[in-house]
């Protein structure tokens, strides 16, 4: 029987990054407290369909172990082989891939260390679209800004842009195709997509991320600096307290509609559905409840419908429903009416429409 082909993931990581005005290998400056390529690292780590990750360092290099202490394990593998070029450190590391076991047919994502900001979903995004690809793909976005064709220092001529797009990694091809493409182009070549492409091929171009920068110029290391941090910082949350007439009974009623509760203290418990959440209390006041209004947003509001049993829910709890329906503001949304009187839209984006005008999503 043949196996399925593995996935492998590949890290240039020989280069002295002259440009971008760092004292040593710009791999190592950091970056949050932490060297760049540990963050490379870490979100490849990150998609469990990578069988092992090989980091390809310069013949002399003498900081990776210190520097990045984290990468460890049996699918962490370091390799001190880095050519002249990038064509030449990934043919080598292609090489060391191959004596480790990787076959003709497996698939190997070639990363820049530089590019410290991917995500996991990006990643996975790559491979979801590439794995059953003839050929591989890569990363990459359509290019924005106005094109201009330079000559002396001066603008020639405006380029057509609707058709180009600026390359990304990871950069996914099988093994034995890219020890050919590299083999066959030559050290000139400055992505593995080129390579490819010379042999007549079309690589996929499958949709990156703004925030996929390669990190090559001095502005580029404090711009990573502030994503990270802004990644890292804790985000604002609101969260409201909805009232309860019977807290019990509601909380029973939170949960069979597929709510999961969590109780915080007495007459108090957190319900949360896919990621969103309020507090239920044990509390009510004269008309409170009954001019209580909620709004949850799904992307599928009849699946939502279909997966209660409304008969049952309300012979037991006294709730009301009233079915979806496109609604004239732009949403698709039910209505539901909890125990103790509060009401709930719950709501979707109708399939044609705009965003909802705000003045008239929270009419009750």
């Amino acid at each position: 029987m043949s196996t399925a082909p593995r996935l492998f993931a590949l890290v240039p990581c020989a280069g002295v990054g002259a440009r971008a005005g760092a004292d040593g290998p710009k791999q190592y400056v950091q970056i949050g407290g932490r060297a760049m390529v540990a963050h490379t690292l870490d979100a490849l780590a990150a998609v469990p369909r990578l069988a092992a990750t090989l980091v390809v360092l310069a013949p002399e290099d003498a900081q990776f172990e210190s520097t990045v202490p984290g990468f460890a394990g049996g699918g962490a593998w370091v390799a001190r082989c880095g050519g002249a070029s990038r064509a030449a450190t990934v043919a080598n590391g292609l090489a060391v891939l191959r004596q480790r076991g990787v076959q003709d047919e497996d698939w190997v994502l070639v990363h820049d260390a530089a590019r410290c900001l991917v995500q996991p979903e990006w990643i996975d995004r790559l491979i979801d679209e590439c794995q059953g690809d003839a050929v591989g793909g890569l990363l990459a976005m359509p290019v924005a800004d106005t094109l201009k064709r330079a000559r002396d220092g001066r603008a020639e001529a405006t380029v057509e842009r609707s058709d180009k797009w600026a390359a990304q990694t990871p950069q996914m091809f099988r093994l034995a195709l890219l020890e050919r493409a590299l083999r066959e182009a030559g050290e000139k070549v400055t992505d593995e997509a080129s390579a490819v492409e010379a042999l007549g091929l079309e690589p996929k171009l499958v949709l990156g991320d703004a925030h996929n920068l390669k990190l090559t110029w001095p502005a580029d290391f404090a711009l990573a600096t502030a994503l990270l941090a802004q990644r890292a910082a804790p985000r604002p949350v609101i969260k409201a307290f909805v009232p309860s007439h019977d807290y019990a009974l509601s909380l029973r009623f939170y949960a069979a509609i597929g709510f999961e509760p969590a109780p915080i203290s007495d007459g108090m418990a957190l319900l949360s559905y896919e990621g969103a959440s309020f507090l239920l209390q044990d509390f009510q006041h004269e008309g409170l409840n009954e001019n209580f209004v909620m709004s949850l947003m799904l992307a599928d509001v009849d699946a939502f419908w279909r997966s209660l049993d409304v008969p049952a829910l309300s012979a037991e709890f006294g709730a009301r429903f009233e079915p979806p329906e496109d609604r004239a503001w732009g949403l698709r949304d039910m209505t539901i009416i909890d125990p103790g009187g509060v009401l709930w839209r719950v709501a979707a984006f109708a399939p044609s429409s705009a965003k909802p005008d705000s003045k008239t999503e929270g009419t009750r």
